[in-house]
């Protein structure tokens, strides 16, 4: 169980990660047009970990990361 809870672990901290850097590319993005092909491809990336994340999840738990999501709020 704790190597399953690791795999989530990682997966969520990348995800973490992830989405800090594009929350900095949006702030730069607003004062600086030309980052924006950079946060359209951080933006991507983003939606990759979250995939990853909920895929990870999904199997862990056995349940649709759908509920899960609609039972966290996340």
């Amino acid at each position: 169980m704790s190597a399953h809870l690791s795999s989530l672990g990682l997966a969520g901290l990348h995800l973490e990660m992830v989405s800090g850097h594009v929350a900095s590319l949006a702030a730069r993005t607003a004062g600086d047009t030309t980052t924006v092909g950079q946060y359209v491809e951080e933006l991507e990336n983003q939606s990759i970990a979250r995939d990853a994340f909920r895929a990870e999840l999904e199997r862990i738990t056995g349940l649709p990361a759908d509920l899960i999501e609609r039972r966290l709020a996340l």
